[in-house]
């Protein structure tokens, strides 16, 4: 009974916090390893000490040192974060002060304070930091761990690029040791939300050598998990992936969907059967949310620039094309996805030729009237720019793309002027693009394409055990489906018995149009997306704990005993 009356007071403070929308964690470092450690930036202002990392203590600073104290100013700067989406932010972390007689020194000068800011210079001392009011500093016995409780991150410090930040400050006469661990940043996302209505997140991702023993991460099966926690963790509703392997003995694919769930996903790849090691461009999708229509390679086009079809498009790896229909209730939109990986190596001048000639050849034929009215999404790893070059051995200074980037009248290269995240090459702009046709211009929303920067904070040794590119996404919003209201719909609908073992009863709700019903957990996993067909839904399968049953833009919450 007590633990039943603990999950009442949870549903009772996230109802008070969660609204309609799923919680979702964008920051969670244990600092308790190396690894967990580093994605922090320790930064050392003045004096010779700086933040450590200790196995069982976490982040440590200290100005205590050979038996004397010295004065410091210390900052331990977070790694990026997207807040430009999230209400609700908020930051919680556990830290202790020692020694016992000088734990709390310096406490009523904030010598132990947290700050967020929008937009970080690289140099604390030049950026705009916002203090983070309501940190716990209450700490009583020296060395004890103590909650700083929920502490609000501020609008002002809400961007693509947002961080938080410990400060750490003592004298020459005293100093104290700050220890701090298990830091974690949740929020809400609000306003466009994938998953309901007519809004639909596309997600593009170089999954780089999945399910090729040869190349890529050394654990096949690890990289393929991490694969999936991401898909749940980004919650899109089509995931279109490059270099992908599948044959009989390594169905890449079919694995992703049965780890996912194969009454809610589906996938597919052509062609079906790629060769060990073979790159091949697939998809995995939502079925309640999309339905597949067909699938096959455009590998029939035009030579170009003094090479062949076959040769401009890396030797065969052709574009696949994708028809499927986004769906909601009874309505349907259309929708052909062109899943391209173009030819790599920057460096070298024919690179960039083929990948010209490529471009040339494939626009020749969605120009075509096969496809010139189709809602069109070009999405893949382009291996350049689409404003500009990355490659600097032709000394053509323009994109392979250029040719769709000028016909402004037909196409939009939607992720044209984003910038790279990752600058350990240098300030460069995406190579893993989005084109759509102009038939999607106005359901596009606009400035939702972005890199899905909070995934390697997610996932162990991202770059190594999982892909050494971020995923893409963009959103879209077809008011075709966002109309589809269900006319006898009942507002006043409920769900019994709640808690509940196995079956919750959905009551005073006419379910003839099919209501799509999606189940998500606290931390804004989906755990079920499918057609309502009957009054009930079986959840005794799910571990015990609070969900969220959404059914259009209505929620109602339950407790699973």
């Amino acid at each position: 009974m007590q633990k039943l009356n603990n999950l009442f007071v949870v549903l009772a403070f996230i109802g008070a916090t969660l609204n309609l929308h799923a919680q979702t964690t964008i920051l969670d470092e244990t600092l308790l390893t190396q690894e967990s450690f580093t994605t922090f930036t320790p930064v050392s202002v003045t004096g010779y000490q700086n933040w450590y990392f200790s196995s069982s203590y976490g982040a440590v600073c200290s100005g205590y040192s050979g038996g004397q104290s010295y004065e410091n100013e210390d900052w331990l700067v977070s790694p990026v974060m997207n807040l430009s989406e999230v209400d609700n932010a908020q930051l919680s972390f556990s830290h202790a002060r020692g020694n016992a007689a000088v734990m709390n020194v310096g406490v009523e000068q904030g010598w132990y304070k947290v700050y967020a800011t929008a937009a970080y210079t690289g140099d604390p001392l030049t950026t705009q930091w916002i203090e983070l009011q309501g940190v716990n500093q209450n700490i009583t016995s020296a060395w004890q761990y103590i909650s700083s409780g929920n502490i609000t991150i501020p609008q002002a410090a809400k961007s693509q690029n947002s961080r938080i930040a410990f400060r750490y400050i003592s004298s020459a006469s005293q100093s104290a040791t700050w220890e701090i661990k298990n830091v974690k940043v949740t929020g809400d996302y609000q306003g466009t939300n994938p998953g309901s209505g007519g809004v639909f997140k596309i997600t593009n991702w170089n999954t780089e050598w999945l399910g090729c023993d040869t190349f890529g991460p050394s654990n096949e099966n690890q990289q393929i998990n991490n694969v999936v926690s991401a898909m749940l963790t980004m919650n899109a509703d089509i995931y279109c992936l490059q270099e992908v392997s599948n044959t009989v003995s390594s169905p890449s694919i079919a694995t992703i969907v049965s780890l996912l769930g194969s009454d809610e996903w589906g996938g597919s790849i052509v062609p079906s059967n790629t060769g060990d090691c073979n790159q091949r461009q697939g998809i995995i999708y939502k079925k309640s949310r999309v339905q597949f229509v067909s699938a096959m390679e455009l590998n029939n086009g035009n030579a170009a620039l003094g090479n062949s079809y076959y040769y401009n498009w890396s030797s065969g790896r052709f574009p696949a094309l994708y028809n499927v229909n986004l769906i909601s209730g009874n309505a349907s939109v259309p929708l052909t996805i062109i899943n391209i990986h173009a030819k790599a190596e920057d460096n070298e001048a024919m690179s960039h030729t083929r990948r010209a000639g490529a471009s040339q050849a494939l626009k020749t034929i969605l120009d075509g009237t096969n496809y010139n009215t189709k809602n069109l999404v070009i999405v893949g790893d382009f291996n350049d720019y689409l404003i500009g070059t990355n490659n600097y051995a032709c000394n053509c200074g323009v994109s392979p793309y250029k040719n769709f980037m000028d016909d402004t009248s037909n196409y939009s290269g939607i992720t044209k002027y984003i910038n790279d995240v990752d600058t350990s090459w240098g300030v460069r702009p995406l190579i893993e693009h989005f084109i759509i046709s102009n038939e999607l211009a106005d359901n596009y929303i606009s400035n939702s394409a972005k890199q899905e920067i909070t995934i390697p904070q997610t996932i162990s040794n991202y770059y190594n055990t999982t892909s050494g590119h971020l995923p893409v996404s963009a959103t879209f919003e077809f008011s075709t489906l966002s109309n589809t209201k269900n006319p006898d719909f009942v507002d006043h609908w409920s769900i019994y018995p709640n808690p509940v073992k196995d079956i919750l009863n959905i009551e005073n709700m006419d379910i003839t149009y099919n209501n799509t019903i999606e189940i998500y957990d606290l931390t804004g996993r989906q755990i079920m997306a499918k057609n309502l067909t009957e009054d009930k839904v079986n959840v005794s399968a799910f571990p015990a704990g609070v969900y969220i049953l959404k059914i259009g833009n209505r929620s109602k919450k339950f407790i699973k005993e």
